[in-house]
């Protein structure tokens, strides 16, 4: 018998493998036999000598020479062939691991093995239970167009996954990049027909553009402060606007007019919604401030009159809370609002007025992003929180069930990503449905995106490829393959979700400043374009065609009168300062660029109402005149200041537009009616007398060479002469943005009634079922005092928003009287209109919960850069004689010496004077003044002041060395047996969060400390705690 070929090296270190993973197991008895059989058979790998000789070896000496091989060896190559594969040729059914696959699953795979049979004409035809066939996993590119539209006819039907491959997105790409705003633009809209675009920015502008071409066609002006967000109404007539001035603003879309003013809010609105129901011809807008209210604005749908109270819900569980973010069910029945006290409340509008159906408190943290569902078949929303996980809720029996997303979930198998481990806590910031609400994907803070089955909450698709967090998700509008995300890096990806891959991706490059962050992103209607705005004000448009109408316009485009000085009334409406007029009805400006340079003729004539000029009429004559450093310089005499008080610019404006009117008039054209919708006694409130002059403030502008460009043009450019009412007509004329059509806005609208019925039916339905036993609670305790910190204006749509306290606000605690308001959220109980929900104090059992006099404080003067910022508490009685200005900030005034019952003091070894009382003069002797640490405006090292929401390391060794000195040098008295080493058992360093904060007057003042214990290892509140003094 002959004998067997000898092994070779991998042969033979593959019987060495089984061996010892056979060893390793339970079948101990056959690794044994086969060891005996290696060594029967000279299996083992032998050995060299110094001089290359083989000698034999045992079974035992190979084990001992490779000792750094693990019994489990052979078991970690086999998990790690699949991942590598599929890198190179994916498997069918992604995440199985299998050895023993055949076709697509098997480890044998080859690339060509798997080319696709390409199908004929008539295999497309062939239904399948009625349906168009399926193709399969592997087949290569999309089908031909001509082979599906020909099965179409043939069949009356076709896939539009067939018809429109995933792979047409990529010929989606940028038309045009416009730099329109002198700040950061946060928000983003499309009109409900989408060839209108819309603009907030921080520079407190909302522009209007054209979609089709880039054209800017106008500027509404009004807010003092950064824009937070905006929404456009269903039926195409209004747009409203939220800012940090505390004011929304809506303005009539045809003719820019204001058509209300809305003051509600006593700090920053962070979100705004028009609801989708209708009730006859009422109408509803949502806003939510930093001031933890939510405020129903009704309005009338015919003559677009807005209430001047709305109904108001005061949502404040704790001092600081904030309501961050809202969404509207597609019906318009409930909205749901999440809060920075961890809270999502929902507010139901089936009945005669809003009122609050449920408070969920699921969350451990800060609920930033809540999404409802596209579709009204079911009561559903998903909710994303800074504690890592995210909830699809679910109205069944009675009661909101939720589903949990926990962010650290990884994928099995294949795809497992880089980018997991970039953060040690996780946290949710945008969540988002598909179109048709199978999956939900959320963005985490390490940069992935998560693809969740929205039913079972299976993890499907985790999505690498930004290097920064992502705020923007944006679902496509009627493709539910097809998601967009946008980020801090610049990136823009669009993503397939069915297959988890990557369709296209941008980067916002500007050239000489890196890259912008991209702030917001939106979808036109149509879905055949989007829309993105960054950091540095520019507004992107992108889309499928080619590039030629985008050519014609420039790539700054502001108007001459953008940042002109406005006058207001009482009311908060406002005239432009220079010319006495209501913006809306100003002449067509002259368009120019970011240094406020008029841009060339064949530009001038983009702005609408001044197309048919002539050359010579629309640029403005340059002249040479002397600065004031006595240089002779080149500027436009439009722009020069001269005695008359006259502008030759706006009187050239004038004149034209009167030459273009004669011109239509003799040539027989019709003139367009009025619109009807125009508000006269508006413009006569705004006529009143006393107004008070209030320009924009300078913010943010993007580089400081420009600050005499476009924004300081009202310097050059004089009161111009008032406008006659024939001026008034002609420009009040044109239509800047139409409304739907009446028959598309009727289906709409009866589209969203049933949706609305449909949801009236399944809460009534689901009301009435048993409630399941297992309700859901949760372990949120009130007075937990967690950190409230500050709202990161990377947000948002319906989403987060910006900061809504400023840094200014922040650190003038000490002028809190000298402002009549401020930004920061006011702790007054009132409320404006008719509030359903008045809640029972609180604050009040906030406050005694953790331990706080009715004085103590969580606010910090110099918190905002640590992330840091928690708003001052409410007094529980009303305290008017005290009390000079409203301003919730003078609570927190360092300055003030003895004023304030009780201050705060740390655990800090001071050594205190005997206490005295008063001296001779009456004045409050040195021992009772305020020590120099709780006056302190600048953060120091040492001594450490303590704040609501703190995590720090508690050493009980230092605790016990301040009693042991304190008691000795009888500073005041101590009782040892309400020390907590006494109490509980303490290790010798404690990780611990500062919950509640009391104070006790001296001398000496101390400062009473309520720790929560925190989990080292998942950072979360065990709920054990211990106070110290």
């Amino acid at each position: 018998m002959a004998t067997a070929a000898a092994p070779t090296q991998l042969e033979a270190e593959l019987y060495y493998l089984i061996a010892r993973f056979l060893q390793s197991g339970p079948c101990k008895k056959s690794a044994q036999v086969l060891v005996e059989e290696l060594e029967e058979h000279q299996l083992i790998p032998r050995r060299l000598d110094w001089q290359g000789k083989e000698h034999r070896r045992s079974f035992e000496d190979l084990v001992a020479v490779n000792a750094h091989i693990p019994p489990d060896y052979l078991l970690r190559i086999c998990e790690r062939l699949g991942p590598l594969l599929d890198k190179e040729i994916p498997q069918s059914v992604l995440g199985v691991q299998t050895l023993l696959g055949v076709g697509r699953q098997s480890l044998l795979r080859a690339a060509k093995d798997f080319r696709h049979t390409l199908w004929k004409g008539s295999a497309f035809a062939a239904l399948h239970r009625g349906r168009p066939p399926e193709l399969p996993v592997n087949y290569g590119k999309p089908p031909n167009v001509v082979n599906i539209i020909s099965a179409r006819q043939l069949t009356g039907c076709g896939r539009f996954s067939h018809l429109f491959p995933t792979s047409t997105y990529q010929h989606m790409k940028m038309h045009k990049r416009i730099l329109g705003h002198l700040s950061s633009v946060y928000c983003i809209a499309f009109d409900r027909s989408g060839r209108r675009i819309f603009t907030g920015s921080d520079d407190c502008l909302v522009k209007i553009w054209a979609t089709d071409d880039g054209r800017l066609l106008s500027t509404l002006r009004g807010h003092s402060a950064e824009i937070s967000d905006m929404a456009v109404n269903y039926e195409n007539t209004l747009l409203a606007a939220g800012s940090c001035d505390k004011v929304v603003r809506v303005w009539c879309l045809r003719t820019c007019a204001p058509v209300a003013v809305l003051q509600g809010h006593s700090a920053s609105i962070t979100s705004i919604q028009f609801s989708p129901a209708r009730k006859g011809t009422t109408r509803y807008l949502t806003s939510t401030g930093a001031d933890g209210t939510i405020c129903f604005w009704q309005w009338h749908a015919n003559t677009m009159k807005f209430k001047d109270r709305p109904v108001k819900f005061a949502e404040r569980s704790r001092p600081g809370v904030q309501i961050s973010c809202s969404s509207f069910s597609s019906g318009g029945m409930f909205i749901a609002t999440g809060s920075t006290d961890h809270v999502i409340r929902i507010y139901y509008l089936g009945s005669e007025s809003p009122e609050k159906m449920a408070e969920l408190e699921s969350h451990t943290d800060k609920v930033v992003a809540v999404q409802f569902c596209n579709n009204g078949d079911s009561l559903r929303f998903v909710s994303g929180s800074r504690d890592g996980t995210a909830r699809i809720w679910h109205y069944q029996q009675q009661d909101w069930k939720s589903v949990v997303l926990d962010m650290a979930t990884k994928m099995t198998g294949n795809n497992v990503a880089s980018g997991e481990d970039k953060v040690t806590k996780l946290k949710v910031t945008m969540v988002a449905w598909d179109r048709y609400d199978a999956t939900v994907i959320t963005a985490v803070n390490n940069f992935l995106l998560k693809v969740w089955n929205s039913s079972t909450g299976q993890l499907l698709h985790s999505l690498s490829g930004h290097d920064d967090e992502v705020f923007v998700l944006e679902a496509h509008p009627f493709d539910q393959r097809i998601v967009l995300s946008a980020g801090h890096d610049g990136n823009i990806f669009v993503w397939d979700i069915d297959k988890g891959t990557k369709i296209r991706n941008y980067f916002n490059m500007i050239e000489g400043q890196g890259h912008g962050a991209v702030f917001d992103c939106k979808f036109s209607p149509d879905g055949q374009h989007f829309a993105c705005t960054d950091s540095h004000g520019h507004l992107l448009l992108f889309g499928f065609g080619c590039n030629k109408y985008y050519e014609k316009i420039p790539d700054q485009m502001f108007f001459h009168t953008d940042y002109r000085p406005l006058i207001r009334d009482a009311n908060n409406y406002v005239l432009d300062e220079q010319t006495q007029q209501a913006p809306h009805l100003m002449p067509p400006p002259f368009l120019v660029d970011v240094d406020g340079n008029p841009h060339p003729t064949r530009f001038q004539r983009l702005v609408p109402g001044r197309e048919n000029c002539k050359d010579e009429q629309l640029i403005p004559q340059l002249g040479y005149v002397a600065n004031g450093d006595g240089e002779v310089v080149e500027q436009v005499i439009g722009q020069q200041t001269n005695d008359q008080d006259e502008s030759i610019l706006d009187g050239m404006i004038r004149e034209l537009q009167r030459e273009q009117d004669l011109r239509l008039i003799n040539e027989g054209e019709t003139l367009p009616s009025p619109p009807l919708n125009r508000s006269h006694s508006v413009n006569g409130a705004l006529r009143s007398p006393g107004l008070d002059v209030a320009s924009p403030p300078n913010v943010g502008l993007r580089r400081s060479g420009q600050i005499e460009g476009v924004r300081q043009m009202h310097h050059n450019a004089p009161r111009s002469q008032m406008a006659t009412e024939r001026d008034l007509m002609a420009w009040s004329r044109r239509v800047v943005v139409n409304e739907l059509p009446p028959g598309i806005s009727k289906v709409q609208e009866e589209c969203r009634a049933a949706k609305g019925e449909i949801e009236i039916s399944l809460y009534t339905v689901e009301k009435k079922r048993k409630p399941s036993h297992t309700l859901q609670r949760n372990d949120y305790q009130p007075g937990s005092g967690r950190s409230l910190r500050r709202n990161q204006r990377k947000r948002q749509h319906a989403y987060q928003t910006r900061s809504t306290i400023e840094h200014s606000q922040q650190g003038a605690s000490q002028n809190a009287c000298a402002r009549g308001e401020s930004d920061s959220s006011s702790e007054e109980d009132e409320t404006v209109g008719t509030s359903d929900a008045s809640m029972d104090d609180p604050v009040a059992a906030w406050q005694s919960e953790s331990s706080s006099s009715d004085s103590s404080s969580e606010y910090s003067d110099w918190t905002a850069d640590a992330g840091i910022n928690l708003q001052p508490p409410k007094r529980q009685t009303r305290q008017a004689a005290r009390k000079i200005c409203s301003s919730s900030e003078d609570e927190n005034m360092k300055g003030t010496k003895g004023l304030e019952p009780k201050r705060r003091k740390l655990k800090q070894p001071r050594k205190k004077k005997p206490s005295g009382l008063l001296s001779m003069e009456g004045e409050p002797s040195e021992e009772w003044l305020a020590p120099q640490w709780i006056l302190d405006t600048i953060p120091r090292r040492s001594p450490f002041v303590p704040q609501m929401g703190d995590e720090i390391i508690y050493f009980r060794q230092g605790h016990e060395a301040y009693v042991r000195a304190v008691r000795k040098a009888k500073i005041y008295s101590i009782n040892m047996q309400k020390q907590p080493w006494n109490k509980m058992e303490l290790r010798e360093q404690e990780f611990v969060k500062t919950v509640g904060i009391k104070y006790e007057v001296g001398p000496p003042t101390l400062c009473c400390l309520k720790l929560a214990f925190l989990d080292p290892i998942t950072g979360k509140m065990t709920g054990e705690s211990f106070s110290i003094k």
